[in-house]
């Protein structure tokens, strides 16, 4: 039954209801109305209006730019945004929990039949499932055959993709064994769509999804091989440029568990250990996010650069745990769709739940006849995935038509012809309102205690336009958050209570060398991007005051300060340009090495890469700095209010580094990065400005110190009388030797000992602390000797912390197979 929902003067369902592209099964209206367990969500689009739900886009965009939610690989020049519509989907109750049910048997389903084709092959040898349809995929991989140790389940990690059929019922349109990616996707759109129709989310009782992720946790520390008490998990990732870089970290951060790369790991002894500072720790379980060909350079792949070498074998003498184990891909295939009715009695002695649309193998006499006489009508799908996608009959011309009919010919075995699935529409909001889109649900299910539970609602996609009739990432999809009701959640698919263990105690954290080297330069470049703001404030308000007035002092002032910034950064004024443009662009230009957006840039870049160490303030404090140094301020406003709001998110992420980090190895190597930057600054400040023309020396001394945030502990002391009253040797003083200012070259190195304590390097520490007495035994030196020797000083610090904690393995070079990874064809 259908409900009338009260309308405002916007009428934008009203609108929608006449979209010529509704689908015979729209996910807000029926042929009647509004479905009942969407009013409340059609009362808020009503509300809201056009003018709000474009509203709600925008800041949507926001929260994902501040968020930092990419797709698709950075290394191959494939990233975008991740797209989200505000507007949720909402499932009924009684109907996600036959959902999940159905989910949950196929799953099972598919795990009894992993086991048998790496085991048995009873479904060869009976031929319920053909074998050819199995050998010839891919994903089946020998190196990983034979029977896995233990009992417990091979797929710990499950996920399947579903559309509606014209009659609103689900269909599993394919498996997603190998990597079910997505997780970490819907997490975050869920955060962001709580946020953006918050009054909605708080008035609705939904199931919310953070026991999903607990029960992910308890299920990868009990994959652990033989009783280890307190399991090291670690996710292999293949690095945060690729496609799935954000979810592996958020899905990391969620988890509790750290992302390593190939770099981070070595197999010795029969297993894989990571390289944990300067001592090794044993690896028990690998959740796996390497495609399986490229997870073991000496099994697959002998040029892979992401895998580790020894892996599998380890795997295969139950030493370590991998998910999902490598071989699971043979799963993802449309010719086992064809035969899992059969399958599923054999294995299970029941009917599915949840079926697929018809799906015919070619590599059947009757399957071939059926393809051939119907290929402009069916959906056909090669049964490798990555061989260059599914295609449409329909949308076909007659040549191409042809093409594909020879290819299927030359290679029948090697193709699948599948019902094409109508799919339902979801309501989605543009620039004029409100648009019908196809729309398809990413399940996402986790073995757990007997049977396996799934994420409440999962991952929601529509496509880009109404003129796309299949959902891909290829055409661009827009994410949607889908809701669930906590009533849906019966006692028998509650999430598992996580197995509680004190991983802290067990494994001190020490981070491994890819790691640490990334911290530090996240150090280095947001203490470069402040260090290098306050320096242009101080150069922007002589430029203002004495650019127009050549020949006094603050314009000799002005000038020696320029040519500090010119120095420090790397950035030289042009012929001819302005002091306040040439101050501009080394604000603002992304493309200068030095400058402040370009080291806001590498900071976010690199932040990115180790994101499940970050805090999750970390995001929006940095997307504004970033959204304030994309729009250069109109020539004719100053530059100074910009470079405020820069030194505002900076000073705020140092909070939040401050204030919200455990001082372990990570806190430590952040840092010091700092810390290495910001005395090594001081010393080209001091080294650049050190002889001005005598007329400039008092304003030139002052703009240091001013740039230097201690002008006014000068001021006070030379008022009193404890300090010098020249702004010169006061610079000295509170800028080297004055150990208890947080901005002094002595305080740097006196913090930088303690950071390289608490990473358990004591003969370095002692090191930045024998520097640090020498600023005092050198002070009788003339200041460029004093300058000259800190400053290499600095260089070799610097270069032993990278030589001793940074080190990279040795490229590995494996032999090339020649025969093929995926079996007979």
């Amino acid at each position: 039954m259908s409900v009338q929902v009260a309308q405002s003067a916007s009428g934008v369902v009203d609108a929608y209801r006449l979209h010529p592209a509704r689908a015979s099964f729209d996910e807000l209206l029926d042929a009647d109305g509004v479905r009942p367990h969407q009013a409340a969500l059609a009362a808020t689009i009503e509300a809201m209006g056009t003018a709000g739900l474009l509203a709600a886009r925008a800041e949507t965009r926001t929260f994902v730019a501040d968020e930092g939610v990419t797709y698709g690989s950075t290394a191959a020049r494939t990233s975008r945004r991740w797209a989200i519509d505000p507007l949720p989907v909402l499932v009924e109750a009684g109907e996600w929990t036959r959902l999940a049910r159905g989910l949950a048997q196929r799953a099972d389903l598919l795990d009894r039949v992993f086991v048998d084709l790496y085991g048995d092959r009873l479904l060869l040898r009976r031929r319920v499932l053909p074998a050819a349809a199995v050998l010839g995929h891919p994903g089946f991989l020998r190196p990983a055959d034979g029977p896995v140790p233990g009992d417990s389940r091979r797929l710990l990690l499950v996920a399947a993709d579903l559309g509606r059929d014209a009659a609103g019922t689900w269909r599993v349109i394919s498996d997603r064994t190998a990597d079910p990616a997505g997780a970490g996707f819907a997490m975050v759109t869920r955060r962001i769509v709580s946020r953006v129709m918050a009054g909605l989310h708080r008035s609705s009782d939904l199931a919310r999804l953070r026991g999903f992720f607990q029960t992910v946790t308890a299920a990868l520390m009990d994959a652990a091989p033989g009783s280890v008490e307190t399991p090291r998990v670690v996710v292999l990732s293949p690095g945060s440029a690729s496609d799935i870089g954000f979810d592996t970290s958020f899905l990391a951060t969620m988890l509790g568990f750290d992302v390593v790369e190939a770099d981070d790991l070595v197999t010795s002894r029969g297993r894989p250990w990571l390289r944990a500072g300067d001592r090794l720790e044993p690896v028990d379980v690998v959740l796996r996010r390497v495609e399986a060909a490229m997870s073991d350079p000496l099994e697959f792949r002998g040029n892979s650069e992401i895998g580790l070498p020894g892996l599998i074998e380890a795997a295969r003498n139950g030493h370590v745990g991998i998910a999902n184990p490598v071989g699971a891909g043979v799963l993802d295939n449309p010719a086992l769709i064809a035969h899992l009715d059969g399958v599923a009695e054999a294995l299970l002695g029941e009917t599915l739940l949840l079926r697929s649309p018809q799906t015919w193998w070619c590599g059947e006499p009757a399957g071939l006849s059926h393809v051939r006489a119907n290929l402009a009508r069916l959906v056909l799908k090669p049964i490798d995935r990555d061989s260059g996608g599914m295609r449409y009959g329909w949308q076909l011309n007659a040549a191409e038509r042809d093409e594909l009919a020879a290819r299927i010919a030359a290679e029948p075995w090697a193709w699948c012809g599948q019902e094409p699935l109508e799919l339902s529409t979801a309501p989605v909001v543009t620039g004029t309102g409100l648009e019908p889109r196809r729309f398809v649900l990413r399940g996402f299910g986790v073995a757990s205690g007997a049977g396996f539970q799934f994420l409440p609602g999962g991952l929601g996609r529509v496509a880009g336009s109404t003129r796309e009739f299949s959902v891909s990432h290829r055409a661009g999809t827009l994410a949607k958050d889908v809701w669930v009701p906590s009533a849906a959640l019966a006692d028998d698919l509650a999430p598992a209570r996580p197995r509680l263990a004190v991983v802290a105690a067990a494994h001190p954290v020490r981070v491994t060398p890819r790691v640490a080297r990334t911290l530090l330069a996240i150090g280095r470049h947001a203490e470069r991007a402040e260090s290098t703001a306050r320096l242009l404030k101080v150069a922007d308000d002589l430029a203002e005051d004495h650019s127009s007035r050549p020949g006094t002092p603050g314009a000799a002032a002005m000038d020696v300060v320029n040519g500090a910034v010119a120095r420090i950064t790397g950035i030289e004024r042009r012929y001819a340009e302005a002091p306040v443009e040439y101050l501009t662009r080394v604000a603002l230009d992304a493309a200068a090495p030095g400058g402040v957006r370009f080291n806001a840039r590498v900071l976010v870049d690199r932040a990115q890469r180790v994101r499940d160490l970050m805090s999750v303030d970390t995001w929006s404090v940095l997307g504004r700095l970033e959204r304030t140094l994309a729009t250069a301020p109109p020539p004719d406003q100053p530059l100074l209010p910009l470079l405020e709001n820069v030194l505002e998110s900076l000073l705020a992420w140092a909070g939040i580094l401050a204030q919200s980090m455990v001082r372990d190895s990570s806190w430590a190597f952040l840092d010091a990065g700092g810390r290495l930057e910001r005395a090594q600054h001081t010393v080209k400040l001091l080294t650049a400005t050190a002889e001005p023309a005598p007329v400039a020396a008092e304003l030139t001394s002052e703009a240091v110190l001013r740039a230097s945030e201690s002008i006014i502990t000068h001021r006070r002391r030379a008022a009193s009388g404890t300090g010098p009253a020249q702004a010169g040797e006061s610079a000295l003083t509170l800028l080297l030797l004055e150990e208890a200012n947080p901005r002094s070259v002595a305080h740097q190195l006196v913090a930088l000992a303690a950071d390289l304590r608490l990473v358990g390097d004591e003969p370095l520490a002692a090191e930045a602390e024998r520097v640090r007495l020498r600023l005092e035994t050198d002070a009788d030196l003339p200041v460029a000797t004093r300058l000259t020797t800190l400053a290499g000083d600095l260089r070799r610090l610097d270069g032993s912390i990278a030589e001793r904690h940074f080190a990279r393995q040795a490229t590995r070079h494996t032999a090339e197979t020649d025969w093929d990874l995926g079996g007979a064809r």
